[in-house]
């Protein structure tokens, strides 16, 4: 997929090549500054996507990547490639613009598709509600086969990112806001286009 691909470019550039300060400096968003440079350029506003092709490093990018592939070529199949396209990015837009927001003045560096794949994970709830997952429970010495409604899974999933991003003391390496707001999207989006 173009995304799969964009993902592994801009991977490769930021980890590989001597322009990651400069790839970092230009398309990711700098929480402390954003909102007083988008001011004085407008344009700004569109890190608010180029982010989203950022990745810190292999696992950022291999995580966010693996939880892409297993769910985007379903719901491409059922929505179409422009209908796909159209909600990853919007996802992680909004995803970007809830972290920038909450984030607003603090130090941080927002970048990854955390937002647009969780924006994913709405989507696939309202497609596929009635999907199940397979997974192996150690019982004593035995494993026991059970299966769980994937509901169930992104339900305490959601409930997970929420109480990490409302802890007393949070640590905004990972911005879990930006989670909840592209689920959210996601979510609400999703009825509209199925």
């Amino acid at each position: 997929m173009l995304l799969t691909l964009a993902f592994l470019f801009f991977l490769i550039i930021t980890e590989f090549t001597a322009y990651q300060p400069k790839l970092m400096e230009l398309y990711a968003i700098h929480t402390n500054t954003y909102w007083s440079l988008i001011q004085q350029q407008p344009l700004e506003l569109l890190r608010l996507i180029t982010a989203t092709f950022l990745h810190g490093n292999w696992l950022h990018w291999i995580i966010n990547n693996s939880i892409f592939l297993l769910l985007a070529f379903s719901i491409e199949k059922v929505i179409g490639g422009q209908k796909f396209i159209f909600l990853f990015l919007t996802c992680g837009l909004v995803g970007n613009l809830a972290a920038s927001l909450f984030l607003q003045g603090q130090d941080n560096l927002l970048i990854g598709a955390s937002g647009a794949v969780s924006g994913l994970i709405g989507v696939w709830l309202v497609m596929f509600p009635r999907k199940k997952i397979d997974f192996i429970l150690p019982i004593g010495l035995y494993l026991q086969k059970t299966s769980m409604p994937l509901a169930v899974v992104i339900m305490l999933w959601l409930v997970v990112q929420i109480i990490l991003q409302f802890q007393p003391h949070p640590s905004y390496d990972i911005a879990w806001i930006s989670h909840i707001m592209g689920f959210t999207t996601g979510f609400l989006l999703a009825w509209f286009v199925k």
